[in-house]
């Protein structure tokens, strides 16, 4: 498993070898192994100084390879050797500490690069193991690794078979986000639609570290925001860049390391990475939004991803009348749902039973919900955190709720919310007949008068 294979530090493995015949046939028989050297990296073998040795071994000599004259002869490397007026090569006094040693390793490397110097041979491992160079003249050698290695390695002329071993660390990259706003780091955190969340990245930098690019790749419910990234003690555009587009691998940004920079790392450094961005409209309560990061150098080193995960949540509203033990939803309450500042939380409405929180002001955002007969109605892209429910306007024949509903969003988004309604209830009278009396009497009166009539008429009739 390739966690992190081993983080660059310095591209380069210096390799001073005084590598010496012992009969005349081994003269071109020495060998330098990369112990440990890793898949998919280049190693390459430069042969800086000839060596001739007598034939007994008491007497050797070290000279200028040709492709190296610019860079002794007034180049860097003069600032590390002696060349007498034969053209012999001596090491300076006090130029031959690890430091000075591996400066001078990398303005080698850096000659080399720079001036197209033809490797005397180059090695790419199919897998981690060893890469061996074979069937080498005795000499002083350089080898470098588009990984890059502090590996150093002093052998001399009675040592015709040298081994670098790969001294590189493993490298380590911490991702955490923030909960809320508490300055509390993790791997997980909740939030609401429209908040925007905070990101951190821990890398431990080697000195010397090649081809270094941060990767980030984040789920649709993320919304990143680029003109938010920044790395402490880092120029942005000069240090380091932040990519966004034309990212082959469906990262969403990358961070790429200015050469410039690494080659200014002179111990192993702490790199903090922050970045945010919006928890947004394609959040899904059921999943969470994940966000990946990694490191990669070299021609082929990685580390693994890390991970965060952001979560929101749902919640359900149950509006019914008081007195029906079945819960039987009931239609037309309004409500505000508001959070624990006592703000308005605005939301837009995805279907007859559905609402999500707004993403900031978006279109169609509303300070309301309406209930409806076909079922509960489900808030989807809150907090894990406390609200309230206000009714602004109760059913018709039913009474408002003369106080908030308070509650807590749990994590498992199973709850719901009952919002039982107490309907309105007839007046009462003060009693008696009513308007009965009325209705009678005005009857008799009726009768009385058709019967005085008829009586009338008969004793008219009769004269």
């Amino acid at each position: 498993m390739k966690n992190a294979k081993k983080f660059a530090s310095l591209l380069l493995a210096l390799v001073m070898v005084f590598a010496m015949a012992t009969v005349a046939f081994a003269v071109d028989d020495n060998t330098i192994t990369v112990n440990g050297a890793q898949n998919g990296e280049t190693y390459n073998l430069y042969k800086l100084l000839d060596l001739s040795v007598n034939e007994d071994q008491t007497a050797y000599t070290y000279t200028v390879n040709s492709d190296w004259t610019g860079f002794f002869d007034g180049g860097a490397g003069a600032a590390y050797v002696n060349i007498d007026t034969q053209g012999y090569v001596t090491w300076k006094d006090g130029m031959d500490t690890a430091e000075k040693m591996e400066e001078f390793g990398k303005a080698a490397a850096k000659f080399a690069a720079d001036n197209s110097v033809a490797e005397v041979s180059s090695k790419t491992p199919a897998e981690d193991g060893n890469a061996t160079f074979e069937s080498l003249a005795s000499g002083y050698y350089l080898v470098t690794s588009t990984n890059g290695t502090l590996a150093m390695v002093l052998t001399t002329p009675h040592d015709p078979n040298a081994v670098i071993n790969e001294k590189n660390r493993d490298t380590t990259l911490t991702k955490q986000v923030e909960e809320d706003s508490t300055g509390a780091m993790g791997a997980a955190n909740d939030a609401q639609i429209g908040q925007v969340v905070n990101f951190q990245v821990t890398i431990e930098a080697k000195k010397g570290a090649k081809n270094y690019v941060m990767h980030d790749k984040m789920d649709d419910g993320l919304s990143f925001n680029a003109n938010n990234v920044a790395i402490a003690g880092l120029t942005k555009d000069t240090d380091y860049t932040v990519v966004t587009e034309g990212i082959a691998d469906g990262c969403t940004f990358e961070i790429r390391f200015a050469q410039s920079y690494l080659d200014t790392l002179t111990t192993d450094t702490t790199l903090t990475v922050t970045y945010s961005a919006v928890l947004d409209e394609d959040a899904d309560p059921t999943a969470g939004e994940k966000n990946d990061a990694k490191i990669t150098w070299g021609d082929n080193s990685s580390t693994e991803w890390s991970e965060t995960v952001t979560t929101t949540h749902q919640f359900s509203v149950l509006k019914y009348d008081a007195n029906d033990t079945t819960k039987t939803p009931l239609a037309d309450a309004t409500f505000q749902l508001k959070d624990a500042d006592g703000n308005i939380v605005k939301l837009v409405k995805v279907s007859n039973t559905e609402y999500r929180v707004a993403n900031g002001s978006e279109t169609g955002a509303q300070d309301t919900f309406v209930t409806v007969a076909d079922g509960p109605i489900v808030i989807k892209g809150v907090d894990s955190d406390s609200y309230s429910l206000v009714e602004t306007q109760a059913p018709a024949g039913y009474n408002e709720l003369p106080e908030a509903k308070t509650f807590t969003v749990s994590a498992d988004n199973t709850l719901v919310v009952d919002v039982p309604n107490q309907s309105g209830t007839e007046l009462p009278t003060t009693g008696g007949i009513g308007t009965t009396i009325f209705y009678v009497l005005g009857a008799i009166l009726v009768l009385g008068a058709v019967v005085l009539l008829i009586t009338k008429k008969r004793m008219s009739t009769s004269k």
